[in-house]
């Protein structure tokens, strides 16, 4: 399952922080999301193939995985899917958050998925198995509105950017 990987993810939106206190639009929280990209040589089966994160119960817990969402069909060479937090529909997206992207699926939730002020990460897991086979993970207290891009196994700000030599 090498050929599958999170290659970019947005965590933190413009004013999703705004947004916590009081109920988020389908735009809102379709602008959260993953990629996750075939980066074989061959089309990827993705069943059994299940996304998930890090979840926190409590200031002092540790965290522990959450299933994000489970996969079904293929995915052709090249391909990126966008997982999108929210229940959509497309046509809500603004551009940035539509344009990218070969396939997009929603979490079906009504809340943000992942973590501003502790880190986290986005693994994929095939079913029966103990460990990831990907994790990417990004620090704590993303930029608004900046999409993180893979760097080894981090999600980062990608070099160029403004942001790109601020510690946060």
């Amino acid at each position: 399952m090498k050929n599958l990987q999170t290659v970019r993810l947005k965590p933190n939106p413009t004013g999703k922080d705004l947004t916590r206190r009081g109920v988020a639009t389908a735009a809102q929280l379709g602008a959260e999301w993953v990629d996750i990209k075939n980066v074989g040589r061959t089309p990827v089966d993705l069943t059994g193939v299940t996304l998930y994160h890090i979840a926190y119960a409590g200031a002092t817990d540790s965290g522990k995985w959450e299933k994000i969402m489970t996969f079904t069909g293929a995915l052709g060479l090249g391909k990126i899917i966008r997982v999108h937090a929210g229940n959509g529909p497309l046509n809500v997206l603004r551009p940035i958050d539509h344009q990218g992207a070969d396939f997009h699926l929603f979490t079906k939730r009504n809340s943000y998925v992942w973590n501003n002020v502790r880190s986290d990460c986005a693994a994929l897991w095939q079913a029966g198995k103990t460990q990831p086979f990907d994790k990417a993970c990004y620090s704590p207290n993303p930029p608004e509105g900046v999409i993180l891009i893979r760097s080894g196994d981090r999600l980062v700000v990608p070099a160029g950017s403004l942001l790109a030599g601020v510690r946060r």
